[in-house]
């Protein structure tokens, strides 16, 4: 399979070295089909799919006022490539969209580049590419062709586009009365084949404006009928709507252009070069870096845990007698309250069904199945929405990049670059924002790598489950602290043994790129862009993820509310607990024989919440700590159990968005794969050593 992506920009956007980046020395160099202008085309490959650029001559329109334009624009009409990648500059965003603008008129298998943007953080420049996007109707990417950022993604989203994954629009624009004059010219245009290929509804808007190398073709042609029409059609157009209608034309696009501009370009102040040097004697120092980085990672997910479920400060305020502040804590959090939300509404409609005379299997599959994975939905988007907030006001004021060179040592050694434990910090509040984070990464080696990785991450639905078995099972808060500190650092062991392992095993040996990474200025985060990238990021998780978590919650409801004699009213008789039973002799191999454990890791895999939920469930104990106490469980089934669960696939969220960003479902089989079996062989092994001294 082939596919051809042309290059379009305006001189000096970076057209040439975003080119010359791409294909490298796989280039060839002739000329246009009877032109003096140079031709450019080299070859990549991607995934397993060759991709033959070409680039066009540097234009500032489509005007075809000079030979590039009407290369470029022939090209375009005649040819018609799979992909058309226009190239604008962030840097001066306002005057490089006129000729994207006219492109995205013109043909509908779009991706819009927008380069340097290196050169814009370091002036304060923020782009809002998903509203640009939006405005647009075409994939929107951000690139630094210079320093290769973005050059990955690029060439998926041209990749995606060509193969129909993402669907493209032409833009259309409000021209202010034109349309009207130039509808009787669209008619006359079937009748002259030297325009045939262009879009006719394009054609004559183009027409009216004054297009040289159309009237030319035309009048060559002997289409004289469509050429007096033409005039006829300009000067009643001058006349009636008072200007001529070049002027119309490019007026409205470049008011559409300022719109837009105003809309998705935010602009900060920079810190002073004195201020920036002060600070990265901080942050960059071999010493103080790691462990200032590390105090403000800790403070960012102390904010974003006591916000969603009210620890660890609730554990503190027990510990000190506060006893109904913890619990006010508790319940004022947004998991909480999200928790009584749901349960009201869950409550409300079930009445209202009844009182309809609704038969009690759909009150039931609506108000606990329908409304409980909407609820499940939605208890993520809190978490999510904070992390990808400390995100983005990382990344915005400057110091994410410390963060990535200062880690950099670290990560190489293991096999990844610095900028991959960026997203994989981000494991520690959700694994959902790790794996999407991954897509930072330059190389699909590296991107696979660390998403493969980022889910072996606890988080903090994980950190959950951890504490309340720590808080049923041990008394001591040392003990409780030692237990949770040991599940981290063996998830860390993990991420560093397999690491080295699918390096070599998986990659064939692939060795990490050096990382490099121009440091901007410190700045202060605008709220404006915070929004943007937290409020667009979960947005994409709630279309890419949501409805499968919906779906797969309403079936896990159906298994435990059913059973083969039909609805049940002791869970021990569903299809759920059956499931539970078959899976007991891969539990009992881990010395957890109890079906209402192997029923546990069932739900766990929708979401880790699930676990304990699950217990309180079929215990018919309402309190989770109580709940689990009941189980009855030794220390070694209690540390097998949280080794298996927080170390086997996360959660169906996770396989989402790992699914979205890879695309390929054999990695998805790979991950539940080598998750599920590194888990069992955990946990056995831990089971069978502490039972030597237990």
């Amino acid at each position: 399979m082939e596919v051809v992506a042309a290059l379009a920009g305006a001189p000096n956007v970076g057209k040439s070295t975003l080119f010359n980046m791409l294909v490298g020395e796989r280039r060839h160099v002739g000329n246009w089909p009877g032109k003096t202008v140079e031709k450019y085309e080299g070859e990549l490959e991607h995934h397993g799919v060759k991709i033959r650029i070409v680039d066009l001559p540097g234009t500032y329109s489509l005007g075809a006022i000079s030979e590039e334009e009407v290369i470029a624009r022939e090209y375009i009409v005649r040819e018609k490539p799979d992909v058309v990648v226009v190239v604008v500059s962030a840097i001066e965003l306002e005057r490089t969209l006129y000729l994207a603008v006219q492109v995205l008129e013109l043909y509908d298998r779009v991706v819009v580049a927008v380069n340097k943007m290196d050169a814009a953080r370091k002036r304060g420049i923020h782009i809002n590419e998903s509203k640009l996007s939006k405005l647009l109707g075409a994939p929107v990417v951000p690139i630094s062709a210079i320093n290769k950022e973005g050059l990955h993604r690029l060439v998926e989203t041209v990749l995606d586009v060509a193969q129909g994954k993402i669907h493209a629009s032409k833009l259309r624009l409000d021209y202010d009365g034109l349309p009207y004059y130039a509808r009787s010219l669209e008619r006359m245009l079937v009748g002259c084949s030297s325009l045939k290929g262009y879009p006719p509804e394009w054609a004559a808007m183009r027409l009216l404006e004054g297009d040289p190398a159309m009237e030319r073709a035309l009048r060559e042609e002997g289409c004289t009928a469509l050429l007096d029409a033409l005039e006829e059609a300009r000067r009643r157009a001058e006349k009636e709507l008072g200007a001529p209608p070049e002027l119309i034309a490019v007026s409205a696009r470049y008011e559409f252009i300022e719109k837009v501009v105003s809309s998705v370009v935010e602009k900060s102040g920079v810190a002073k070069p004195e201020f920036t040097e002060s600070l990265d004697h901080v942050l960059l120092h071999p010493t103080l870096g790691p462990i200032v980085s590390a105090l403000i990672i800790f403070t960012m997910l102390l904010v974003i845990f006591t916000i969603n479920t009210g620890f660890p400060l609730n554990i503190l305020l027990d510990a000190a007698g506060l006893h109904g502040l913890a619990s006010l804590l508790e319940e004022s959090s947004l998991a909480g309250l999200l928790g009584a939300a749901f349960q009201a509404i869950s409550d409300a409609i079930a009445a209202w069904l009844a009182s309809l005379g609704t038969p009690s299997f759909i009150v039931e599959l609506v108000a606990d199945g329908v409304v409980t994975g909407v609820g499940s939905v939605l208890s993520f988007l809190p978490l999510i929405f904070l992390v990808f907030i400390a995100f983005s006001v990382l990344e915005d004021s400057g110091i994410m990049a410390r963060f990535a060179v200062l880690g950099h040592g670290f990560a190489e050694k293991i096999g990844l670059t610095g900028k991959a434990l960026l997203p994989m910090l981000l494991g520690l509040g959700c694994n959902v924002p790790a794996v999407l984070g991954t897509r930072i990464l330059e190389s699909d080696e590296e991107k696979l790598l660390a998403s493969l990785l980022a889910p072996l991450i606890p988080c903090q639905a994980r950190l959950v489950v951890i504490l309340v078995f720590a808080s049923a099972f041990f008394s001591n808060p040392v003990l409780q602290a030692l237990l949770v500190a040991s599940i981290y650092l063996y998830a860390g062991l993990l991420v560093v043994v397999l690491s080295l392992v699918f390096r070599r095993l998986l990659l064939g040996g692939y060795q990490p790129p050096e990382i490099i990474i121009e440091l901007p200025p410190y700045h202060k985060p605008s709220l404006r862009v915070v929004w943007w990238y937290a409020w667009d990021h979960t947005v994409h998780f709630l279309k890419k993820a949501g409805t499968l978590i919906l779906v797969l919650s309403i079936i896990v409801w159906l298994l435990t509310a059913y059973g083969p004699a039909g609805p049940v009213a002791n869970v021990e008789e569903s299809y759920a607990a059956l499931l539970g039973h078959l899976l007991t002799p891969v539990t009992a191999a881990m010395g957890l024989p109890d079906w209402r454990i192997a029923l546990a890791f069932e739900a766990g895999f929708v979401a880790k919440e699930g676990l304990v939920e699950t217990i309180v469930l079929v215990t018919g104990i309402g309190d989770p700590v109580s709940a689990v106490r009941s189980l009855g469980l030794t220390v070694p089934q209690v540390v097998s159990f949280l080794i298996a669960m927080s170390t086997y696939t996360p959660c169906v969220a996770t396989l989402a968005a790992f699914y979205e960003e890879n695309r390929r479902l054999r990695y998805v089989a790979f991950l539940v794969g080598y998750e599920l079996a590194v888990a069992f062989f955990s946990a056995v092994l831990a089971y069978h050593v502490l039972s030597i001294f237990f």
